[in-house]
């Protein structure tokens, strides 16, 4: 079996991406093509062996994807496939790592894949060092609400572990929760999710709700405030005292100081261990292409998953294949 060939797969709301890597990290042949050209993962996998003239059998092959990742059967928590792995061991010759999005997004960061980390949220003061002992949590918030944690040892060797808080029952502590909670139950849900409450955007009809308020940016500061309570409950439960990472569409919501202030205000606010909340550093994470690179990455970690190497870089001599939604 040809352990040379490495292929990187990485599956979103609209696009799948499919990259060889090589020399190293670099993306070669990156195609982005929309999901609703294939009826299957296997109809794409297939036409990218035919476009690139290179065999999937024989080759290794990480697998990103939007939901959780275990069992034989894997659906996708925004899409029609379903992803059998025995027909991916048929294609490959052997086990495919399937990965969620959130944690290829992390191992983006740990690899050096070109992110950008700001500082937004006080009191950080430097970007994160992952190879240094420490344990992190990345928030995804977007279209859904995600979580992986980062954690490095005290030899710096590094994992990221899938997590799924988002579905956790969602608990008002001011008024104002209690009533969006209200008016999202009464849409017909029989438990409110936090990412029932931290998916919603400032001009939902939810809002028109008793007890909301009633401008854009005030709803804005309230979504910014519970997606720091959120952040910090990750912080809390997983121990991850190094820092929390934010990143998704949503988290734009923050970027403006009143927006970011009320973020704090929600991550801060915990009656117990007050003191290592406030001190834990925050950043807002941004970069292109993270979930494909963290894929190549991973590809390194494939049984067992070990060591940290050079960053990745994206070749210009690829093929780049984009094609609008």
């Amino acid at each position: 079996m040809n352990r040379q060939d490495r292929l990187a797969v990485s599956i979103d709301d609209n696009l799948i991406s499919m990259a060889w890597v090589e020399h190293g990290r670099h993306l070669a042949y990156l195609q982005k093509l929309p999901i609703g050209q294939f009826n299957t993962l296997t109809d794409a996998l297939l036409s990218y062996e035919q476009s690139t003239q290179k065999p999937l059998l024989g080759a290794t092959c990480v697998l990103g994807i939007l939901g959780v990742t275990y069992g034989e059967t894997i659906i996708l928590s925004r899409g029609s496939w379903a992803i059998c792995r025995e027909g991916l061991r048929s294609l490959f010759g052997t086990e495919v790592v399937v990965i969620n999005d959130v944690a290829a997004q992390a191992w983006a960061m740990v690899g050096g894949a070109s992110p950008k980390l700001d500082g937004i949220f006080s009191p950080s003061t430097r970007t994160p060092d992952f190879s240094q002992k420490g344990r992190w949590v990345l928030v995804y918030v977007g279209e859904g609400v995600g979580l992986a944690v980062i954690d490095v040892d005290g030899r710096g060797d590094a994992r990221v572990l899938e997590c799924e808080m988002g579905h956790c029952g969602f608990v008002p502590t001011t008024e104002e929760d209690a009533a969006l909670a209200r008016a999202i139950k009464a849409q017909g849900h029989a438990q409110v999710s936090w990412e029932m409450v931290l998916t919603l955007t400032p001009d939902n009809p939810v809002w028109s709700a008793p007890g909301l308020p009633t401008t854009h940016s005030e709803r804005a500061a309230m979504l910014a405030r519970l997606i720091g309570s959120y952040t910090s409950d990750a912080v809390l439960a997983h121990g991850a005292w190094t820092g929390a990472i934010v990143t998704g569409k949503h988290i734009n919501t923050m970027v403006v100081q009143a927006a970011q202030s009320a973020f704090n205000a929600g991550f801060e606010n915990k009656p117990k261990f007050g003191r290592l909340v406030r001190s834990t550093p925050r950043w807002r994470l941004n970069g292109r292409d993270l979930m494909i690179a963290g894929c190549a990455i991973a590809l390194d970690r494939h049984s067992p998953l070990a060591g940290i190497r050079p960053v990745l870089e994206i070749s210009s001599v690829e093929t780049i294949q984009r094609i609008a939604c």
